[in-house]
């Protein structure tokens, strides 16, 4: 790859003037088989071509006009970009946040709220990179791994990336399987069905635009903002404990695998691929004269709306975590006190808890909420998994044919959990967000790679500072990785040496892998 600026990419602007007079999607989507079916000649050829059209995913329905540039700050540009922040944000309200906030709440109370803070702070960065690199380059996160890695890289990448999305799926088909049990009685592995059917449903609206299925997806925010937050008011939380939990870092020796675990909950792999894509539904301004500063306005708003829509995410994780806090704090309740001792509460028990501290009216707004949490993070998390079949292994079908193998795929495996381990779907829950930290950093660590490279990201790749910051953050989360692996290994150890041997192997190769990714060039 060369850098964005190179003299070969600036000979063809003709086709970005072309493009961003198009009003219709169609012209664009024949440009996008030209480009697919004809020869460009050299790979830098190929990919500068590229560079010079929009994504060549658009499954999502028509691209969003921006509009010209303003010279200030306008309300109007911001609504323009809102929407794939949004979208991206569900993945930290899915129902494995859910119920690590509940876990949490129930045993720190609130001395994890700084912790939920400053993950969901983390998460705004990576999130910000991997939508940088979408805007910067007209390429998903994807698309760029399929270009940098050979392929005894990739389809291992790839491998991981879609366990990670299978082990998100399950979270959340379940969730939605739960709120629909709580709702209307409807058996675990009957809901699980439903949660499909409304993923499909849900996916169709993409055939009307982008911007229909995003308002759909902030409707569903709404809605779990309004359920969670009216428990809060019906709650009786200490103020300044609140406030020392946000404010005072300190975590429980108790509480200290649910600590870990909400890295892996709030952030997630597949959200970075999932970022760097949505943001290609907006459609800016690429010729030579104000290709700089439109891409640096779209980079601002986009940043802008992304932090509005993870602020709301935490705030209902907050929420949740304050509302199960303060449950367990009052010591009223035999039931809850009971279940304190003996184990953390799941989501079906969540609602009984509810029930005791607030009547009838708590279950029904934690179903609703659930309800809302797991179907959109379904499909989104669906949404995810075709953009990353598409983008790293080129697997070229029609949407529909996609989402039909990213839907079976994940159905399997999530039937097989809810039909045989009904009993232990907590456990499976926990174990699943240790399954999303793990997967993490083959996500991140890409994502860093590429924003920090000049001949990818041109002038606006990652300045010192923040790059040093990005590595940090990797290196905390792989350490917690092996923090969380070696328990593990101690455990297998007492089966036998052979069974101890295995486990070491298995952590080496996963410290191999991730070295590899780290020292991989990026050109």
């Amino acid at each position: 790859m060369r850098e964005l600026s190179s003299p070969a990419a600036s000979t063809s602007n003709s086709t970005p003037q072309r493009l961003n007079s198009s009003a219709t999607m169609s012209q664009h989507s024949e440009d996008s088989s030209l480009l697919k079916n004809v020869d460009c000649g050299t790979p830098e050829q190929s990919y500068n071509s590229t560079l010079e059209r929009e994504f060549e995913v658009h499954d999502i329905g028509n691209l969003v006009e921006v509009g010209d540039l303003e010279p200030a700050f306008s309300f109007r540009k911001l609504l323009r970009f809102a929407g794939p922040g949004f979208a991206m944000s569900i993945a930290y309200l899915d129902p494995g946040n859910i119920c690590s906030d509940l876990h949490c709440g129930a045993v720190a109370g609130y001395k994890l709220i700084w912790l939920l803070f400053l993950t969901h702070a983390l998460g705004l960065y990576v999130q910000t990179l991997s939508a940088r690199i979408g805007i910067v380059t007209g390429r998903n996160l994807a698309q760029h791994c399929h270009e940098q890695y050979a392929r005894s890289i990739r389809i291992p990448l790839w491998l991981v990336c879609e366990l990670a999305i299978i082990g998100s799926d399950i979270q959340e088909s379940i969730g939605t399987a739960i709120a629909l049990y709580l709702l209307f009685g409807v058996q675990i592995w009957a809901g699980i069905l439903v949660a499909a059917l409304l993923s499909y449903v849900i996916l169709g609206i993409q055939r009307f635009g982008a911007r229909k299925v995003e308002a759909l997806f902030i409707a569903m925010i709404a809605i779990m903002c309004a359920c969670f937050g009216v428990e809060v008011f019906m709650s009786s939380p200490d103020v300044r404990e609140i406030t020392k939990g946000l404010l005072i870092p300190r975590i429980p020796a108790s509480a200290t695998v649910q600590a870990v675990g909400i890295v892996g909950a709030v952030i997630m792999p597949h959200n970075l691929f999932l970022h760097s894509a949505l943001v290609g539904t907006r459609r800016i301004k690429r010729a030579a004269d104000v290709r700089h500063a439109s891409i640096r306005e779209a980079n601002f708003y986009t940043t802008l709306e992304s932090g509005v829509a993870l602020l709301f995410s935490f705030a209902i994780n907050a929420t949740i975590m304050i509302v199960f806090a303060d449950i367990y704090s009052r010591g009223n309740s035999a039931k809850s006190v009971h279940m304190a001792e003996q184990h953390l509460p799941g989501l079906v028990e969540a609602a009984d808890l509810l029930r005791g501290a607030f009547g009838d009216l708590g279950p029904l707004l934690w179903a609703i909420g659930l309800l809302s949490s797991g179907q959109s993070s379904t499909a989104t998390g669906t949404m995810a998994g075709q953009y990353l079949m598409e983008g790293m292994m080129r697997l070229r079908a029609s949407p529909w044919l996609r989402l039909f193998i990213s839907r079976s795929t994940s159905l399997v495996p999530t039937m097989l959990v809810g039909v045989l381990f009904t009993s232990r779907l907590d456990q499976f829950d926990e174990w699943l967000n240790v399954l999303q930290s793990l997967a993490l950093p083959f996500a991140l660590i890409p994502t860093l790679k590429l924003a920090q490279s000049s001949h990818v990201m041109s002038e606006f790749a990652v300045g010192p500072r923040w790059r040093a910051f990005g590595w940090l953050a990797a290196a905390v989360i792989i350490a917690l990785n092996v923090y969380l692996l070696l328990p593990l290994i101690v455990d297998l150890a007492s089966y036998g040496v052979a069974a101890a041997c295995m486990a070491l192997a298995l952590l080496g190769m996963y410290l191999l892998f991730v070295y590899i990714l780290v020292v991989s060039k990026v050109e």
